[in-house]
């Protein structure tokens, strides 16, 4: 039977999702891809979760209030996991906001017969006065490549670093400064001038901070001079087109004499239209966006770009580049300011690329005493284990299942897919949205194995038992459950009435199998890592789930089905869109940036292809644990 669907509301983010009956605030805001704090992973013990609820005078905790009704829930900023991160204690802890793009006004004095500096020299004299006054440190940024024909370095100060004017720049300056009688806005990345504006536009400066996924692209448009997401905009990667995963396009790639163009115009179409609908959403115009950083498997980053991608699928598997890009935002066809930024995160392999350095650097791992473990779950799973004395990563083939693909009735994470199961006297089951159920995603279906094994419905080899195999203790209604499809038993979650379809919801001994090879993949990757760094589980002190899948998994179901070591569960926490958070504090901080950089150098790539004791952990670790 459905759940009952309870509307939340989220202020002041303005987002409204429905949930079942029972489910936690916390759960809630997960599904809403709201990150609360959690420390205690969600048994109620930190006290970090506060929210405030319209009907009630004081605060409750997010992760023991069970919905059962309609709800307005209002998050304080001091409960946001990453909102608190960045703007107060930053990657380091005393980080601060920091960005590579600024805008400093200024009102010159004009020449005279006592004062014939150039034009050029006016404008650096004034910015490095405006930089003084704020007490900014105006450093030359080498991740972006200076004008080499800019105006000369000011001698005679070296405790003064000399920025530069671009060359194109340098043709307009003498009309803009006596157009509009000296008062302008000088616009910089690290110490070069890119751009001077009519009048005070100081406070139109905004960047873009974009989660380039293989399935899903999300957007952030962030306001540089507050640190604030102003807005926030998510679409389905139209590359889907020539496959669902990275291997599918790179052939796409190889096979047809356009498609790298084909690839690359999708993905930065599919920008231009993000941009567009967070520019709206904010009221902010797209000139006013001055740098835009992107974060993703390094297929996707090399497919932003236009780079060949052929070779990350031949052996040896290597990427074309695996350093920060800086790039033009028009020679790329982006529809925000010509004079834009676009910055590609650093990678570090071909299967591990600059969306996982983002989540390791929104996880302050390389800054932690303690050792933590980051878990990214796609088609591929995305691993890093270690803290600042050491951290090694690896990428395992997940497979698709957990996205829903090869799964009989498995769809993505959207309307009218089973999210949620409880089997007790019977089945139980929570829908996206509501409604009749259309099949069953990847947080479902780990729900429901987790369920079956508890029920001794499956064994731990993974087989689903029927007929006398079942115990006597098995209800009756789960019993009836128990059918063949294709002359092999399956369990039905949905009988043929209530499903959407004029079929039965059900999972079959094949789909089960897919998920073992899949949860057996990711845990021996981990457990790989593990042994190179002689550690045991119960030595992690953090497990952060990151992703949309790894938000809407319930910890307990995953580490019952052997997906995650048995530690424990307070141990355990989901943070999200984790990339996302990771490129917006690069577009945020300088350090930040720098931080990736490094970080990108220092992790150390493990691949497990060939690895006799990955294939060897991989067998075993197909079998479900037992109870």
């Amino acid at each position: 039977m459905n759940s009952h669907q309870n509307e939340i509301r989220f202020q002041p983010d303005g987002i409204r999702i429905r949930v079942g009956n029972g489910a936690t605030i916390l759960e809630a805001a997960q599904r809403a891809g709201i990150v609360l704090n959690s420390f205690c992973g969600g048994i109620g013990t930190c006290g970090k979760c506060l929210v405030e609820l319209e009907d009630q005078a004081e605060p409750v905790k997010a992760c023991q209030y069970h919905v059962t009704s309609d709800l307005v829930v209002t998050i304080p900023d001091s409960s946001r996991f990453f909102e608190q991160k960045i703007l107060e204690e930053g990657i380091t802890g005393t980080a601060k906001l920091d960005p590579s793009v600024r805008k400093d006004y200024l009102e010159l004095t004009p020449p005279s017969l006592d004062d014939l500096r150039s034009d050029d020299r006016r404008l650096i004299d004034a910015v490095h006065e405006s930089a003084k006054q704020s007490d900014e440190a105006v450093e030359p940024d080498t991740s972006v490549e200076a004008d080499q024909n800019g105006a000369a370095e000011k001698g005679g100060e070296p405790d003064k670093i000399a920025l530069k004017i671009d060359r194109d720049l340098l043709g307009k300056l003498p009309g803009v400064l006596r157009e509009n009688d000296f008062r302008v806005t000088a616009v910089r990345n690290g110490n070069r001038v890119f751009a001077v504006e009519p009048g005070d536009t100081s406070g139109e400066l905004f960047g873009v901070a974009v989660d380039v996924g293989t399935t899903t692209v999300v957007a952030n448009l962030v306001d540089l001079n507050s640190g604030k997401t102003v807005a926030v905009a998510s679409q389905t990667n139209p590359q889907v087109t020539y496959g669902d995963d990275v291997i599918s396009r790179i052939q796409h790639s190889r096979d047809n004499p356009d498609g790298l163009e084909q690839l690359h115009s999708l993905i930065i179409g599919c920008l231009n239209e993000l941009v567009q609908e967070t520019c709206r959403e904010a009221g902010v115009s797209a000139e006013s966006i001055y740098e835009l950083v992107a974060a993703g498997n390094a297929t996707m980053q090399h497919l932003v770009l236009a780079v060949p991608v052929v070779q990350i699928a031949e052996a040896p598997y290597v990427s074309a580049f695996s350093a920060g890009v800086n790039a033009s935002a028009q020679q790329l066809g982006l529809k925000i300011n010509p004079h834009d930024n676009v910055y590609v995160m650093p990678s570090v392999a071909a299967h591990v690329g600059g969306d996982t350095v983002a989540v390791t650097l929104s996880a302050a791992m390389r800054h932690s005493s303690s050792i933590n473990l980051a878990l990214d779950i796609g088609t591929n799973g995305e691993i890093v284990l270690g803290n600042r004395d050491r951290l090694l990563t690896c990428s395992t083939a997940a497979g698709p299942a957990f996205e829903g693909a090869r799964i009989r009735q498995g769809m993505r994470g959207a309307a009218g897919a089973i999210e949620r199961v409880h089997i007790n006297d019977d089945v139980e089951i929570a829908v996206i949205g509501g409604g009749r159920a259309a099949g069953i995603c990847g947080s479902g279906l780990i729900d429901a194995l987790a369920e079956l094994l508890n029920a001794d419905v499956i064994d731990p080899s993974g087989k689903l038992l029927s007929g006398d195999d079942l115990g006597e203790n098995i209800p009756a209604a789960i019993r009836r459950r128990v059918i063949e499809v294709e002359g092999r038993p399956a369990f039905v979650l949905v009988e043929k009435d209530q499903a959407k379809q004029d079929e039965p919801i059900t999972l079959t001994q094949k789909d089960i199998r897919e998920v073992q090879l899949g949860k057996g993949a990711i845990y021996a990757g981990m457990v790989t890592l593990m042994h190179l760094l002689e550690i045991e589980p119960d030595q992690i002190s953090r497990l952060y789930l990151a992703g949309a899948f790894g938000n809407y998994i319930r910890p307990e179901s995953a580490r019952r089905i052997g997906l995650l070591p048995n530690i424990e569960l307070g141990r355990i926490q989901s943070i999200g869109n984790a990339a996302g958070t990771g490129a917006r504090e690069v577009l945020l901080s300088r350090l930040a940036r720098k931080h990736a950089k490094n970080l990108s150098v220092e992790m150390e790539y493990i691949e497990l292809a060939g690895r006799a004791e990955f294939q060897d952990i991989f067998g075993k670790s197909m079998m479900f644990p037992k109870p």
